[in-house]
This record gives C-alpha cells, sequence and structure tokens, in this order.
C-alpha cells in the first residue's frame, strides 16, 4: 500500500486476510461442540441462515448455519465450517452477535474504532491499519472436525470451489446500520493470505446481493491490481468468505446488520 488511499481504503483488509483461521480476540471460528459429524451439539431450531431464498436470489445451494456451524451433509457442495464473527481488538470490546442467540438471523453489531496514525503497530501488522482494521462475520468453507475434541479444527482447510463447480456466492443483507460503501466489503480469502473483494461501486447493500467470483478483484482497493478470482488459482484455495467493516483515520463506523439467506451460486 503505497499511498495514503490505499492505506484508508485497503491496509484494514490486512488483518482480515491473517484472520483466516478466524482467530481474532473474541471470535468463536472453531464452530460448536460437534456429537458427530453431520450435526451441532445443540443445532435444534438453532441460529439459521434465514432458511428458503430472498425472492431477489438465484437458485442456488442454501448454506444454512446452525448454531454458528454450517454442516458440510446439509448442502450439496459439501461446504463445512463455522459462521463467526471477528475483530481487531479495539473494535471487539463493541462487537456484539446473534449468531448463537436462536433468532433466525445472523447479525453482528459494533462500532469499527478509529485509526490511530500514532499507533504502535501490532505484529503481525505493519501499520496502524493493519493494527485497527474493524470488524467482520466470516464463514470457513472447509473447516474438518477434530475427532477428539469434536469441534471444528482452528485451522481451516482450502475449499476448491471449481471442482465443486461453485461459481459465487448470493446472501440477503438487512440490518439499521449498514455501512456505506466506502467502509463494507464483501470479500474471500485464500490460502495464501490473498485478498479478493469488492470495490465501492460493487459494496453489499440492503437486499438481495449476487457476487460471482469474476466480481472480486485481487485488492480491490488498488486500481493496479485486476485480477479477478476466477482468473487466479486461489479460487481452488479459498478459506473464508466474509462481511467486513472497514476503518479510517477520520471516524469511527457504527454498524449492525444481519446476513441471511447465503448460497452458494452454481451458474
Amino acid at each position: 500500500m503505497k499511498s495514503a488511499i490505499q492505506l484508508v481504503m485497503g491496509l484494514s483488509m490486512f488483518a482480515a486476510a491473517l484472520g483466516a483461521v478466524g482467530c481474532s480476540s473474541g471470535d468463536d471460528s472453531s464452530g460448536p461442540t460437534i456429537n458427530n459429524a453431520g450435526s451441532s451439539s445443540s443445532a435444534g431450531s438453532g441460529s439459521t441462515a434465514g432458511g428458503s431464498s430472498g425472492t431477489d436470489l438465484p437458485s442456488g445451494i442454501p448454506l444454512t448455519p446452525a448454531d454458528g456451524w454450517v454442516d458440510g451433509a446439509s448442502n450439496t457442495a459439501m461446504i463445512q465450517g463455522a459462521l463467526f464473527s471477528y475483530a481487531d481488538p479495539t473494535t471487539m470490546t463493541s462487537v456484539m452477535d446473534t449468531i448463537k442467540a436462536g433468532t433466525g438471523m445472523n447479525c453482528v453489531s459494533g462500532t469499527a474504532a478509529k485509526v490511530d496514525l500514532m499507533c504502535t503497530p501490532v505484529p503481525p501488522a505493519t501499520d496502524c491499519y493493519g493494527t485497527t482494521w474493524g470488524a467482520a462475520l466470516g464463514l470457513n468453507l472447509n473447516q474438518p472436525i477434530d475427532p477428539t475434541t469434536m469441534m471444528g479444527v482452528m485451522t481451516p482447510l482450502a475449499f476448491d470451489a471449481t471442482a465443486a463447480g461453485i461459481t459465487g456466492f448470493a446472501f440477503d443483507l438487512s440490518g439499521d446500520m449498514v455501512p456505506v460503501a466506502a467502509n463494507f466489503r464483501f470479500l474471500i480469502n485464500d490460502m495464501a493470505g490473498n485478498q479478493y473483494c469488492t470495490g465501492t461501486a460493487k459494496a453489499p447493500k440492503i437486499g438481495a446481493n449476487v457476487y460471482h467470483l469474476a466480481d472480486l478483484i485481487e485488492e480491490c482497493w488498488q486500481a493496479a491490481k485486476p485480477t479477478d478470482l476466477t482468473g487466479d488459482k486461489a479460487a481452488n484455495n479459498i478459506v473464508k468468505i466474509a462481511w467486513q467493516v472497514v476503518t479510517n483515520s477520520t471516524a469511527t463506523v457504527p454498524f449492525n446488520f444481519c446476513v441471511s439467506n447465503i448460497e452458494a451460486l452454481t451458474n
């Protein structure tokens, strides 16, 4: 990131890329305790992603979290992993979610902290935007279950979207405080820590959202990097998808949004 603009719009994504395994303070990326390879210990009615698709969404493969976990046996793409909120340490103190509250919606709220340009960067971040990068809701796509603990392993594996015939993802977005386009991203992380995301013109919005892999651009905050996900081997090595609130050095960013009806697209 070679300019202040790149820092503001992009470097706050750095920590999220490093957080591909979901180990930020306060997250629950390991998912719930699993009684067996096919169900959550407390799934019941669980916290779901809303059941049937929204009327404006294309037909896809439903990815329905129960108690913060998508069961690989529940979908034909065999996508499996935790749905979890995570954030930088400063922002995390304000973050609340309803992922496991049994509300039928996957919601997260809080206030992304203002970036202090005089901070001392906290490794692995190399700058203050990497230290105070914001908050996100993430979904791991290939997270095995540890047979000893019967929980999701902390380090997810790569998901091969090409082999699975997945062309993108769709979802419904709602909430009374959805960040503006400059402060909101839908993104994909690959195993190498690369990030493919939506630029401001294609930022998530209230209602139905449809993103094909070709819509996601490597380091979308940099105009000089137009490589899309389908044109890169990253499509064969996806770790997670995520919805990120991006920070800036001017003001805090309050947020309160819900993601539902998550689908993997095949056309």
